[in-house]
C-alpha cells in the first residue's frame, strides 16, 4: 500500500520554474539547467521503480516515497522509497545512470567510464548506510522497535551495466528488472514480526506526520535577482511568453489559444521562485496585468489566506498548490 505517493520534491519544481523565467543568457543559467537535469533524471529514475514495486511478496508491505524525515542530531535525511512491514524495514536508492558503471570500493565512489575517461558520481552506498543509520535513531527515539533495516541501490537506466562487481557488491546492488527477485530474497529471511497491528498502523502514521518537505530559496542560492526573471504568464499550449490578459481571459498571440486559469501555474512560478506572500502589486508584476482591478480579482478568486488591512493586504500562498492541482484544464 502507498502511504506517501512519489511526486516531484520543492527542489525540482523550483529549478523547473527557473529554467523557464531565468534567460538563457544569464552567467548562472548554465549550473541551473545542469541541476535540473541531474534532478529531472533522477525522478525519471525514480518512476522507473513503481512498476516493480507491484511484485512485492508481503502484501502488508506500506511504501513511502521520498520520505524527509529528521533524525535526533537535527539532520535530515531523504529516502527515494522507504518499504516496512511488521518484520524490517527497507531503503530503496535509485540510480539513474547510464554506460559502464564500476563501484570502487577503496575509493568509496561510482564512476562511470567511457574509453579512458572517468566520470564520478559520489557515493552511494555510504548513503544509503547513513541513511540506514538514521532511521534506526529516528526508531529509537520514537520508542518503537529496532527493526531490522536493509538498503539497495537500484540502477534503473536500461543501457547501466556493471563492470568488475563482486558478490559481496552484488548483494547491496541490483537493476531495477530484478527487484521482485531481490525483494523474495529479502523477505525469505524470515525475519520475526516485532510490530503488532497497532504499533504498525502508528509507524506509518507518524512517518507521514514527520515527513518535512525540503526548502529551496533557489534565488538566494544563485545568487539571481528578483528584477531578472522573466515576468508574465506562460501559454500552455506553446509557450509562448507574455499572454495578455483581456475580460477574464488569456490569449495568446502567438498560436490564439484562449484560457481561463493559465495564471495558476505562472502563480506557482512565483510561490517557488519568490515566496508565499504575495499583494497587488506584486501579482500585477509578476503577472504583467493591466490594472490593480484585474489582480484584486484573481486575487479574490483563489480564496487565500489574508494578513492586513485593505491598503496593504498581504494573501498567503501556503496552501496554494492544492488549489492549482485542482484545475485540469485551461
Amino acid at each position: 500500500m502507498i502511504k506517501k505517493p512519489r511526486e516531484k520534491s520543492v527542489r525540482l519544481l523550483t529549478l523547473e520554474a527557473a529554467v523557464k523565467r531565468v534567460s538563457p543568457d544569464h552567467p548562472k543559467y548554465q549550473s541551473l539547467e545542469k541541476e535540473h537535469a541531474r534532478l529531472h533524471y533522477g525522478f525519471i529514475g525514480e518512476k522507473a521503480l513503481d512498476y516493480f514495486l507491484t511484485f512485492l511478496p508481503d502484501k502488508n508491505t506500506k511504501l513511502f516515497h521520498g520520505l524527509r524525515i529528521e533524525d535526533p542530531l537535527s539532520r535530515y535525511f531523504q529516502m527515494d522509497t522507504l518499504l516496512i512491514t511488521p518484520r524490517y524495514c527497507l531503503i530503496l536508492d535509485s540510480k539513474y545512470v547510464s554506460g559502464a558503471l564500476e563501484f570502487d570500493e577503496i575509493t568509496n565512489q561510482l564512476v562511470r567510464r567511457k574509453g579512458e575517461e572517468k566520470e564520478k558520481f559520489g557515493d552511494p552506498l555510504s548513503q544509503i548506510e547513513r541513511q540506514k543509520y538514521q532511521l534506526s535513531l529516528w526508531l529509537d527515539k520514537h520508542h518503537f522497535p529496532p527493526l531490522p533495516i536493509g538498503g539497495q541501490i537500484v540502477l534503473t537506466h536500461s543501457n547501466a551495466t556493471l563492470v568488475n562487481a563482486t558478490p559481496s557488491l552484488m548483494e547491496k546492488i541490483t537493476f531495477h528488472t530484478n527487484l521482485p527477485r531481490k525483494l523474495q530474497a529479502i523477505d525469505d529471511q524470515k525475519f520475526p514480526p516485532l510490530l503488532d497491528t497497532l504499533t504498525f498502523k502508528k509507524l506509518s502514521r507518524m512517518l507521514i506526520k514527520k515527513h518535512t518537505p525540503d526548502e529551496f530559496s533557489l534565488l538566494h542560492h544563485y545568487g539571481i535577482h528578483y528584477h531578472e526573471l522573466r515576468k508574465g504568464v506562460f501559454c500552455p499550449g506553446c509557450n509562448y511568453i507574455p499572454m495578455l490578459q483581456k475580460q477574464g481571459r488569456w490569449i495568446c498571440k502567438n498560436c490564439g489559444l484562449h484560457s481561463k486559469n493559465a495564471h495558476l501555474k505562472n502563480l506557482m512560478d512565483y510561490k517557488l521562485l519568490v515566496g508565499n506572500i504575495i499583494t497587488n502589486r506584486m501579482i500585477r508584476d509578476f503577472l504583467l496585468l493591466p490594472s490593480s482591478n484585474v489582480a484584486n480579482y484573481i486575487l479574490n478568486s483563489l480564496n487565500l489566506p489574508i494578513e492586513g488591512t485593505y491598503k496593504d493586504r498581504r494573501y498567503l500562498l501556503d496552501n496554494f498548490q492544492t488549489v492549482s492541482n485542482r484545475v485540469k484544464n485551461p
